[in-house]
């Protein structure tokens, strides 16, 4: 969501339709990848290059969450 215009930027969820007919399955880490690769791609569409997370409290950025964010950085997304 951009901070300034509460526009949202980008979505992308193993729940869409086109996604759900077309992975193998919905919790491995292979369809993270595909989510950080679709909101990187999205992003850049809508000319937002860098990004910011913050982690909620005690929130630990591993597993899932932690594929995604580094696949969204490997796809040009810088994170500030």
């Amino acid at each position: 969501m951009h901070r300034g215009t509460s526009k949202v930027i980008s979505v992308a969820t193993t729940n869409a339709r086109n996604l759900r007919n077309t992975l193998p399955s919905l919790t491995d880490n292979d369809d993270a990848k595909v989510i950080g690769k679709l909101i990187a791609e999205r992003s850049k569409e809508a000319d937002v290059y860098a990004i910011a997370y913050e982690p909620r409290k005690n929130e630990r950025i591993e597993g899932k969450l932690g594929i995604i964010l580094d696949t969204i950085q490997k796809n040009g997304i810088i994170f500030v």
